[in-house]
């Protein structure tokens, strides 16, 4: 499953935009990997870029779970853009 959903930022710089797209990334990777043993992820990326034409922030989790998996995959990953998307409205 994959799940792709685009923010917007103005006003920054290349330096800050890269810095606030290591932040998100991190905060994302950490609220999946709490919410998700380990040994459950079958796959996980998160892949955050920045499009310098429309000022715009594309954010792409994938998320594949094992099949012993009780959780929902769309549920967290939802979350996890709920908290890149809190990173970056933070950042002045």
């Amino acid at each position: 499953m994959s799940d792709k959903t685009s923010f917007s930022i103005q006003n920054l710089t290349l330096e800050q935009v890269e810095e606030l797209l290591s932040l998100a990334e991190q905060a994302g990777r950490e609220y999946i990997q709490s919410q998700i043993p380990r040994k459950e992820l079958k796959t996980f990326d998160i892949l955050i870029e920045f499009n310098s034409e429309d000022l715009t922030i594309d954010c792409v989790i994938d998320l594949e779970l094992t099949k012993q998996s009780k959780l929902n995959p769309k549920k967290v990953t939802d979350e996890a853009v709920q908290k890149i998307y809190e990173v970056i409205e933070s950042e002045p």
